[in-house]
């Protein structure tokens, strides 16, 4: 229970300072875990980025505002962190279908986007299997972009020749993903690559891991079932919670040892680096 209360102090927290800048500090310790990695673990729990889920909380409330009170829409839109009128109406409109001055009438439809809160429930009928190791100290070689979602960094290597590249430089096919976090536009910080010891290669990105610990989960099926989301899903909502284990802010890896689209087959190692 210790995990669903500190997630709800956590949307406490977030509800309580919807018109300020998060203080990664502060979650910190409210958390007792990195700010990056309760960002990172958000959206598999959740379903949303966390900045999507304050980007709609804070519409909400400036709804609110806009139908009742006399406030400019651009003291509005500043209040909940927008630097013009004109970047706000856009969000808003987004959102909510129509514009802030048209959200001043009567009967105006409006959404609404509840604040989020965390109760414990009974899973775990399913089992999962995972394993834990350590590894020495290792590098990785390869394309880190930040995209609009994980899979824009794949497309690149994909198409661009640097995954034949990368193969004739390491060996073996490039099959690593590594996941640094999300920025404020959900966009995914993400890199593609192989497993490296050798010198910096020109053109090429490279990120040294120290030596630790993972536990490293399988997650394997049809990749139209969403088994790789779900098995996220699982690791943070229920494996992670109720576990020993403390997740170090470190990028997460996906090893991918099949992904078929033709035959609608995957085969993905998921490794969290941790501690005791």
């Amino acid at each position: 229970m210790e995990w669903v209360d500190r997630m709800n102090r956590a949307m406490d927290y977030l509800e309580a300072h919807l018109t300020e800048e998060v203080n990664p500090d502060e979650l910190n310790r409210i958390l007792a875990c990195p700010y990056s990695v309760f960002q990172r673990s958000f959206a598999p729990i959740t379903g949303m980025q966390l900045s999507d889920y304050l980007r709609r909380r804070r519409l909400t409330r400036a709804a609110y505002d806009l139908q009742n009170t006399d406030k400019r829409v651009i003291d509005v839109a500043v209040k909940y962190g927008y630097d013009s009128a004109d970047a706000f109406t856009a969000a808003f409109k987004r959102m909510h279908g129509i514009t802030p001055h048209e959200a001043r009438k009567p009967e105006a439809n409006l959404k609404f986007h509840p604040r989020l809160t965390f109760t414990f429930r009974i899973t775990g009928v399913s089992e999962m299997n995972y394993r834990y190791i350590e590894k020495e100290p290792f590098g990785v070689l390869g394309i880190r972009r930040t995209t609009p979602q994980g899979g824009g960094t794949w497309a690149i290597v994909k198409t661009d020749g640097s995954a034949e590249q990368l193969r004739d430089i390491s060996g073996h096919s490039c099959d690593l993903g590594l996941c640094f976090g999300f920025d404020q536009e959900d966009n995914n910080d993400y890199m593609c690559g192989v497993e490296y010891e050798g010198t910096a290669v020109p053109g090429f990105d490279h990120y040294h891991y120290p030596a630790t610990a993972w536990l490293v989960f399988t997650a394997e099926g049809a990749i139209t079932s969403e088994v790789l989301g779900q098995t996220w899903k699982r690791i943070y909502g229920e494996f992670m919670p109720q576990s020993p284990y403390k997740q170090l802010d470190l990028p997460t890896i996906e090893k991918y040892i099949e992904w078929d689209d033709v035959s609608d087959r995957s085969h993905v190692e998921i490794y969290i680096p941790v501690q005791k």
